[in-house]
C-alpha cells in the first residue's frame, strides 16, 4: 500500500496537500472488500489500477471506467469517494491523457461537484505546454456542456465573451479554439443568460468560425430556425424574455389572490 500511495501523492501538486489530509487510507477503504463500490466494475478493477499503477495508460482507461455510483444504486460514500478520485484527477495528472479521461468520465455526472472540479480542471491546464492546455481546456467545456447543470453556464457564459486574444497567431488562434468550444457547449442550455452571450458573438465578433458555431448553438438551444442574423436573434430574445416576464407577473397576481381569498373570514 505504501508504493501505492507514494504514486498517487507524487502525482499532486503541493497545493493540493491541505485538501489531502487523512487520505492515507483512502485506497484501502475504497478498494477493500466491505466497500461495494467494487460491485460495479469487471476486473480489472480501476479503483485497484488507479491505486497500484503509474502507467498513463493505464490510468487513462481505469478514470475513463468510472461511472456515477449514484446512478446505479451506490451510497453516498461510494459517491464521494468517486467524485474525489476524478476531481483530483482531472487537475492533478502529471499525464495530460489521464486528466482528459477524468475530465470526459465527469461529463456524464449528475452531482454538482462534478462542476467544481471541470472548473477546477479548466483553469489548472496553465501547468502544461500551450497547446496541450488547449485541448485540456476545450474537453473540460465540452464536458461541462454534456452535463446539462445549469451551474456549468457560469463560466461558458465568461469564456465566450472573452475579447479577441492578442499576440502571435498560434496564441490567438489557441484562444479562438476555446472560445469556440464554450460556443459549442451552450448548445446544451435553453436558458437566456446563454443564448445572450451567443447572440452577442453574432452581434459582435469578426471570427466566422466562432460566429457560426454560435449560430449552430443558438438553432439547437433554443429549438429556433431564424437566420444568421444578430438584430432577428436578439428580438427574439427579448420577445421571449418580455413574455417569460408577463407570465410571472400574471402568476404572481393569481396567487397573491388566491392567498388573500384563502385568510377571508
Amino acid at each position: 500500500m505504501a508504493g501505492g500511495l507514494r504514486i498517487v501523492l507524487c502525482l499532486l501538486p503541493v497545493c493540493l496537500a491541505p485538501v489531502l489530509v487523512g487520505f492515507a487510507g483512502f485506497w484501502d477503504d475504497i478498494t477493500s472488500r466491505d466497500f461495494s463500490i467494487n460491485n460495479f466494475f469487471t476486473k480489472p478493477n480501476p479503483l485497484l489500477v488507479l491505486r497500484d499503477s503509474s502507467d498513463g495508460d493505464k490510468r487513462a482507461k481505469a478514470l475513463r471506467a468510472l461511472h456515477e455510483p449514484k446512478q446505479q444504486g451506490g451510497t453516498d460514500a461510494e459517491q464521494d469517494a468517486v467524485i474525489k478520485i476524478l476531481t483530483t484527477a482531472a487537475s492533478a495528472e502529471k499525464q495530460p491523457l489521464c486528466r482528459l479521461a477524468a475530465i470526459q468520465a465527469m461529463a456524464s455526472f449528475k452531482d454538482l461537484r462534478v462542476i467544481n472540479g471541470l472548473t477546477n480542471a479548466f483553469y489548472n491546464a496553465s501547468s502544461f505546454s500551450p497547446d496541450t492546455a488547449t485541448v485540456i481546456r476545450c474537453q473540460a467545456l465540452a464536458s461541462l456542456g454534456e452535463t446539462g447543470n445549469p451551474a456549468a453556464v457560469e463560466l461558458l457564459v465568461r469564456v465566450v465573451r472573452e475579447p479577441p486574444a492578442e499576440g502571435p497567431d498560434v496564441d490567438r488562434q489557441q484562444a479562438m479554439d476555446v472560445r469556440i468550444a464554450a460556443a459549442r457547449a451552450l448548445s446544451h442550455f435553453s436558458h437566456y443568460e446563454a443564448a445572450e452571450a451567443l447572440v452577442q458573438v453574432l452581434k459582435t465578433e469578426k471570427d466566422v468560425a466562432l460566429r457560426d458555431r454560435a449560430y449552430e448553438s443558438l438553432k439547437t438551444a433554443t429549438g429556433k430556425d431564424l437566420p444568421p442574423d444578430a438584430l432577428a436573434w436578439e428580438q427574439a430574445l427579448h420577445q421571449t424574455d418580455e413574455h417569460d416576464m408577463a407570465a410571472a407577473h400574471v402568476k404572481k397576481h393569481i396567487v397573491t389572490a388566491w392567498i388573500e381569498t384563502s385568510s377571508s373570514p
